[in-house]
């Protein structure tokens, strides 16, 4: 069985860190590869981090040169020698990579098969001529069977998702109280398993994407979504495919005025507007369960495995 390594910087729990552990696990399921983790003396070892809480082995040296193939995201390229010649499968999660000021930008010209979490950021890096190999585009895949039960009855009306953007949450709370609201606002990162009751919980949540980057895809709005809390979730790019104004979820300007209307408009929304809501949030979800993610991938493993090394 060959070996794809797999390269991480843990330094707490983000969106990334997850999906990179998603991928850890369906290369489990491949028939022709392997994971094998590497963690950087600097990772912290805790329940946040999923390799360590599954009690996963992670090897104590760093040899890319002796796998069979790699498996990198975000930055992990910086401890790859620019001479390393093993195939790359390179993970691609945000639209930064196709900024030339970012430093992931120069990462853009090795050589690699790119996996981008939405055909958003694969347009972007495209876009940008520095691209070297095949880039494929598998949206974000949801584990809706680690996902909390929906609260029979939610008592908060408004939880406010706003720990990447803290002065526009805080804002927004503010506006939302003067109307006679109260608002759960969240500005700093809880455990996951917290936030996502709080999640079920909400008869409106209101995600906050970052503002001056967008997203690759944003799967916070997707959770709510197949959590059945109303979603208020301003564009940021790589939700286009799945956030749709009207039909599943609210898409407001992203300004405090506009989101305020949106989360009063949510919230006094006559029954039948509220069921046609959710249940076509419940659908967008289940689109895009996990199952899909990994089929996709374990196919371009398998083609990575018949082409010659």
């Amino acid at each position: 069985m060959r070996k794809l390594l797999f390269h991480r910087d843990f330094r707490g729990f983000s969106g990334g860190h997850l999906k990179v552990w998603d991928y850890f696990k369906h290369t489990k399921e491949s028939a022709f590869f392997e994971p094998e983790i590497y963690l950087s003396p600097c990772s912290l070892r805790d329940a946040l981090n999923p390799w360590f809480a599954s009690g996963e082995k992670d090897l104590t040296e760093w040899k890319p040169v002796e796998a069979d193939a790699l498996f990198l995201a975000g930055l992990d390229w910086l401890a790859v020698p620019e001479d390393c010649a093993k195939p790359v499968i390179n993970l691609v999660q945000g639209l930064r990579h196709a900024l030339p000021e970012d430093p992931r930008y120069a990462f853009l010209r090795r050589r690699a098969t790119r996996i981008c979490v939405s055909q958003q950021v694969a347009d972007a890096i495209v876009s940008t001529g520095q691209v070297n190999g095949p880039v494929v585009a598998i949206p974000n895949g949801l584990d809706l069977a680690n996902l909390p039960v929906s609260a029979s009855e939610r008592d908060i009306p408004v939880l406010i998702a706003g720990y990447k953007e803290p002065h526009s949450a805080e804002s927004l709370s503010d506006s939302l109280r003067t109307r006679g609201i109260p608002a759960f606002c969240l500005t700093k990162k809880l455990p996951r398993s917290e936030y996502l009751s709080l999640v079920a919980r909400s008869q409106v949540t209101v995600f906050l994407p970052n503002q001056l980057l967008g997203e690759g895809f944003y799967l916070p709005a997707l959770e709510g979504m197949a959590l059945g809390t109303l979603v208020v979730c301003p564009d940021c790019v790589g939700n286009r495919d799945f956030c749709i104004d009207g039909y599943n979820c609210f898409m407001p300007e992203y300004s405090t005025q506009a989101l305020s209307a949106a989360c009063l408009e949510a919230l006094y929304s006559d029954a039948a507007k509220i069921h046609s809501l959710q249940t076509n949030s419940r659908l967008m979800a289940e689109l895009h369960k996990l199952e899909a993610e990994r089929k996709s991938y374990l196919g371009i493993l398998e083609a990575l495995a018949c082409a010659e090394f």
